[in-house]
């Protein structure tokens, strides 16, 4: 079932003269998405996913259905000197009618301001539209007042996301430059210590420096930065791929959930912990539960792939691989773990297709795997040129069907040693079975995976009282609603909003939420839009207004559109306006 409480915000369009700029547009989005995720009970869909539809002209209904949402929002943004123009619009993906739109022109010293402003608006419309959300009073908590550190970081984020290893040197010098024009700037730390680990994790550089240089910047972060769910899941990413502290990590992913409820990647590295230690049915819960949030996300088919192998079902991990969204070609992780699964399931066929594809040293690798899991006659002429192993341990492989043993636990022991990524899973890898009952493999599981219980019980921000209003503070503001309504006929003015009414009465936007919708069970617009129903009809049976047209009744009466009116007139009634017009008099 649809949860009407949803939105995916769409890519902004860059329409700046320079199309360098992409990356301003992306940064934008991005924090909009972050803003609208600490929304608890908003469901948000990913990043990912919602840049999966960047440069498709595809009707936002069917956008809709696809990631299961109620709204869309849409935009574009033109940066040029020091000002910023951005235009958005929310939209229904049930009508594709516009629930709001507007255009923004501001400096870019302002443009924190500006995303806050935009995230609490379209939080409004949605809560008008779908039901009670508590929205804060600032949802853009981390800032700069320098436009430079803020210009670079996006730069640098634009360039992380590509999670290619030429793309995170650029991030890196990215955030240095956003760091040294503003220092006191958290968010660039974060960034630097998430490129360290994870080029370090997979061995694209030196792990003790990588490890270092992580360590270096996550330390210029203190207890004043804990209110950043980015702040925890950093620290979960440092201690669960950099220093294999499974359990500390998964504190630090469930305190990212616990601020952000709606941030898939501390989903989706929960899984991966869970996989890594053997825990295949947490696995598969957090995994799913990032997939409602992020559907198009290729990290999480092959999360969810690698729990399937994992658990020596060899097809269905295959059938998530084959899901994958194609990414840029250095990210090869899909296709290898697809050619793992293959020769398990000895289709040498589409084994020898698939790797025909590898460049020629991890062909070489993959093929001389076969060989010597098999022990075909074949031989091939091995030139391993690069032995290292950056997404699964193909040399730890090769080794033991060589029946290379002892130099296989050694191999292992050193990668385990330094924390390679591609042996983190080590634990319960189908491909090792056959050393599995060796006593020092053994005493390596041991050592890496004490027998300790990880949680996954998540913990709530904070205890709120199921009712927001005392029995007397609802007795006043129902009575202040109905002079509001019955009296003032603040309904007849077409731009009233759930802010600017609970102003009218002198109460906090949350409260007058909670009373519409769980004490009188109707949200905003129904609200508003009974009374204007009300005297729409009764102006509509007046035979003074018999020569004014119906639309022009119903704009009178507070409807601010056609759609509206007539859509909330027929849900209400059954009938058209002009039917029940004819029916009544």
């Amino acid at each position: 079932m649809l949860n009407q409480k949803s939105i995916a915000v769409l890519p902004f369009t860059n329409i700046s003269t320079d199309p360098e700029n992409r990356y301003f547009a992306d940064g934008m989005t991005d924090e909009i998405i972050n803003a609208l995720c600490k929304i608890k009970g908003l469901k948000v869909t990913s990043r990912t996913s919602s840049f999966a539809y960047r440069d498709h002209s595809t009707d936002v209904r069917f956008i809709g259905n696809e990631l299961g949402v109620s709204t869309i929002l849409e935009g574009s943004v033109r940066n040029q000197g020091n000002r910023v123009r951005i235009s958005a619009q929310l939209i229904r993906t049930d009508t594709g009618f516009q629930l709001w739109a507007e255009r923004f022109d501001r400096e870019l010293s302002d443009i924190f301001e500006l995303q806050d402003e935009i995230s609490r608006i379209i939080a409004d419309r949605i809560r008008e539209n779908f039901g009670h959300l508590e929205v804060g009073d600032q949802l853009v908590t981390t800032r700069t007042a320098s436009p430079k550190a803020y210009n670079s970081y996006l730069q640098g984020r634009y360039y992380q996301f590509q999670w290619t290893q030429k793309g995170l040197q650029k991030a890196l010098q990215a955030y240095k430059a956003s760091i040294a024009a503003d220092p006191d700037y958290p968010m660039p730390y974060l960034g630097l210590c998430q490129c360290f680990v994870y080029l370090s994790a997979w061995n694209f550089s030196d792990r003790m420096k990588g490890m270092y240089m992580a360590h270096h910047f996550l330390s210029k972060l203190g207890p004043e930065h804990e209110h950043i769910p980015e702040y925890h899941y950093t620290k979960g990413m440092f201690h669960f791929w950099g220093k294999w502290e499974f359990e500390t990590a998964a504190q630090y992913f469930l305190k990212t959930l616990s601020l952000n409820p709606n941030n898939s990647d501390a989903m989706q590295s929960l899984a991966s912990l869970y996989y890594v230690t053997g825990n295949f049915k947490e696995a598969h819960s957090f995994i799913d539960r990032a997939f409602a949030l992020n559907p198009n996300s290729t990290t999480n088919h092959y999360t969810k792939a690698t729990t399937y192998y994992l658990e020596k079902n060899y097809k269905a991990a295959i059938q998530s691989l084959d899901k994958c969204p194609e990414l840029e070609n250095e990210w090869t992780m899909t296709s290898q773990l697809k050619a793992i699964c293959l020769l398990l399931l000895n289709e040498e066929n589409l084994f020898r297709h698939l790797v025909s594809g590898f460049d020629e040293i991890e062909r070489q690798k993959f093929q001389h795997l076969w060989h010597q899991f098999y022990n075909t006659a074949e031989t091939i002429s091995l030139k391993l040129i690069d032995r290292t192993d950056h997404h699964l341990p193909i040399e730890t492989y090769i080794l033991l069907y060589e029946g290379k043993q002892d130099e296989c636990l050694a191999h292992l022991q050193r990668a385990i040693q330094n924390r390679s990524g591609s042996h983190i899973h080590f634990l319960s890898d189908p491909l090792l079975e056959p050393i599995k009952h060796n006593p020092a493999y053994q005493e390596l599981c041991h050592a890496t995976f004490p027998q300790t219980e990880i949680s996954h019980e998540e913990q709530e921000n904070e205890d709120k009282s199921n009712s927001l209003l005392d029995a007397n503070e609802l007795k006043h503001f129902e009575a202040a609603l109905r002079q509001a309504m019955n009296n003032d006929k603040v309904y007849l003015a077409p731009d009233i909003t759930l802010r600017s009414l609970a102003e009218r009465i002198d109460l906090h936007p949350n409260k007058l939420s909670w009373l519409l919708n769980d004490h009188l069970s109707m949200n905003f617009n129904d609200y508003i839009n009974s009374y204007r129903l009300e005297a729409f009809q009764q102006r509509a049976l007046d035979p003074a207004n018999k020569n004014y047209t119906l639309l022009g009744l119903a704009f009178e009466s507070g409807f601010n559109s056609k759609s509206a009116f007539n859509d909330y007139f027929k849900k209400k009634t059954g009938l058209t306006p002009r039917a029940w017009l004819k029916q009544n008099r």
